[in-house]
């Protein structure tokens, strides 16, 4: 198999020339003899798989995108808030914009809320309502009230009084945040900054997201003051995420699950050589049979 995959994958180049005006990165746990981490390049709007490289550290993703003929062509980087990837960006594609994916800043919101959850839960006794309400991080829907997501007329089965009832989940909401004020209102910042998030355009959004960040300091709730600390540093690039909705991690995240899934069925690799083959042929197919046509498009 080993000797088939080569021959498949034999028009794979060490680098890549070229790439397209748009790209993604981000890395995978990858276990291999190289490193526990392995690093991918996307186009993730034509959705390609454009190579698979043994590290993520700086310098060697610098010397590897020398190689690049057309870095001054490249127009936007997708990644996440990982300040090594923006100096590569920085250095190896001065003309292009470097764009936050829209999931890794909002996770940040999320887990500013979940925090407060956490921290309320341990101030009561275990066997206290308010501790089980806390505690079942599914019961706290500190997801998107207004979204789809959530079936908010739909009774779900939950713990309540010592048995089992049917609740709406809108009303176990209610009573979560009833538990404290802070927590509603750690809420309510949440889900202004989805609103923002959702709605905003990119001519706007910055102005929006630092009224947002002003109304964090001003709670004086820690985890949002942090959180929104964090925005705002990053905030020129979480803007960029608002020109095209396509500017996303989104396929990346994907590719990243399904490589999970590879490893699995061949329990692990570590011959890195083999492992990116793999990976590459997997994903770009044409590439078998001696076409050039899947490397030279991209």
């Amino acid at each position: 198999m080993r000797r088939e995959l080569e021959e498949a994958t034999s028009t794979i180049p060490e680098h890549l020339k070229n790439l397209p005006r748009v790209i993604s990165f981000d890395e995978f746990k990858a276990d291999t003899k190289e490193g526990k981490y392995a690093f991918i390049i996307n186009d993730p709007i034509h959705k390609k798989v454009l190579d698979i490289l043994p590290n993520r550290k700086k310098e060697y993703l610098i010397q590897y995108f020398t190689y690049t003929e057309n870095r001054y062509s490249v127009e936007f980087v997708i990644s996440d808030m990982y300040e090594p990837y923006l100096i590569v960006t920085t250095v190896m594609f001065p003309k292009a914009k470097y764009v936050v994916d829209r999931f890794h800043y909002t996770r940040y919101i999320m887990d500013a809320l979940d925090k407060i959850r956490i921290r309320l839960q341990k101030s009561y006794d275990e066997r206290s309502k308010e501790y089980k309400l806390l505690k079942n991080k599914k019961n706290v829907n500190l997801l998107r009230k207004y979204g789809n997501e959530i079936e908010w007329w739909v009774e779900v089965e939950r713990y309540k009084n010592g048995h089992m009832v049917k609740m709406l989940p809108v009303d176990i909401l209610r009573d979560i945040l009833e538990i404290s004020e802070e927590l509603k209102r750690g809420y309510n910042l949440k889900e202004l900054f989805l609103d923002i998030i959702n709605h905003a355009t990119y001519e706007d959004a910055e102005e929006q997201i630092r009224n947002w960040i002003d109304l964090c300091r001003k709670s004086y709730i820690e985890e949002f003051v942090e959180a929104s600390g964090t925005i705002e540093r990053w905030i020129e690039y979480i803007v960029n995420s608002f020109i095209d909705k396509r500017y996303s991690n989104g396929f990346t995240e994907g590719i990243n699950n399904k490589i999970k899934v590879i490893k699995r069925n061949g329990f692990g690799y570590k011959n890195f050589n083999f492992f990116r083959r793999r990976i590459l042929y997997i994903f770009n197919k044409q590439l078998g049979g001696g076409s050039k046509s899947g490397r030279n498009n991209k």
